[in-house]
């Protein structure tokens, strides 16, 4: 319901001759250049609660719990296959396949699967929902470019309920996995300090957002692995365990074509949708190689020669 083509511009500060050409009429402290105009908007919330309920209408159930370990089993060749998850009121969820998607907290399947590797930050981030101001505006999402004022980059997103969203605040914590870890989904917490720098940033840019209140303060942890890339894939040395996460900020974008991805990989063995080859988990997790087979010239990323032979 909340879809809707939104038009965008890369917003800088102060007024040019530019700004006066095709701007938004309430953008009046700073210069907007269009980007484009039929950029897709939804609202990630109702995206979400949306495809919870179709899968919950097709026999999907959803329990809430904590989940501490995974119960495996080896076969007669050694292959190891996840037949449960253990949750910390002693329960035990029955499995014959397991995804674990839990942002940056996927970090702790390190400590279930032995040689798997999630070289992951968490990136804590604040924002902020404002009300629009008597009456609507017209709707158009801005991308700043870092203030150093304010130490902002600000993205300011009108929504069709009369939010607007407001992140890029500026002073992320970037966590490794001991934060992650000590930071449970329910005490990230917004930054006070920024939801303050931030008003005043989005005061400088618009008299009109000025005169918005301040809603609600929020903060997420954004799942940001070390080469830039999503974790999808099947956890090695596992034949009915795999892994999503790592989207950083572009969840919301990617989310849906990865869980397609996902799905069919759990249940066709391959994603058809897109190639998963360059998200392979596996590319953390070293491999052991014959003496044999090691170079001595070169370099490696775990088995696979990269770079220059010399």
């Amino acid at each position: 319901e909340s879809y809707r083509p939104i038009r965008t511009l890369e917003v800088s500060q102060g007024q040019t001759k530019r700004s006066k050409q095709n701007v938004c009429p309430w953008l009046d402290g700073a210069c907007g250049v269009p980007m484009d105009d039929q950029t897709a908007q939804v609202t990630p919330l109702e995206l979400t609660t949306k495809l919870m309920e179709a899968a919950m209408a097709k026999g999907a159930k959803v329990v809430i719990g904590q989940v501490i370990n995974v119960e495996a089993e080896e076969g007669p060749h050694r292959e190891k296959t996840v037949t449960g998850v253990v949750l910390r009121d002693g329960h035990t969820l029955k499995c014959n396949q397991l995804l674990i998607a839990m942002g940056p907290w996927s970090v702790v399947a390190e400590d279930w699967f032995p040689g798997l590797k999630v070289p992951m930050e968490g990136i804590k981030s604040t924002s902020l929902i404002l009300s629009q101001p008597a009456g609507s505006i017209e709707p158009y999402a801005l991308f700043c470019a870092e203030d150093s004022r304010y130490h902002c980059h600000l993205e300011v997103y009108p929504r069709p309920n009369g939010e607007i969203y407001v992140c890029g605040l500026g002073g992320s914590e970037h966590c490794p996995k001991q934060r992650i870890v000590e930071l449970t989904p329910e005490s990230v917490l917004p930054d006070k300090t920024r939801v303050e720098a931030a008003l005043r940033c989005v005061s400088s840019y618009s008299s009109t957002l000025g005169k918005s209140s301040a809603d609600d303060a929020n903060a997420c942890m954004r799942p940001a692995v070390t080469d830039g890339y999503p974790m999808m894939g099947r956890i090695p040395d596992f034949q009915n365990a795999y892994i999503g996460t790592g989207h950083n900020c572009w969840g919301i974008l990617w989310g849906p074509i990865s869980g397609l991805a996902l799905s069919e990989l759990l249940i066709d063995g391959v994603s058809k949708t897109v190639s998963l080859d360059s998200f392979d988990p596996a590319r953390f997790s070293p491999r052991k190689r014959p003496k044999h087979s090691v170079s001595k010239r070169g370099r490696h990323q775990n088995d696979k020669a990269v770079g220059e032979q010399w």
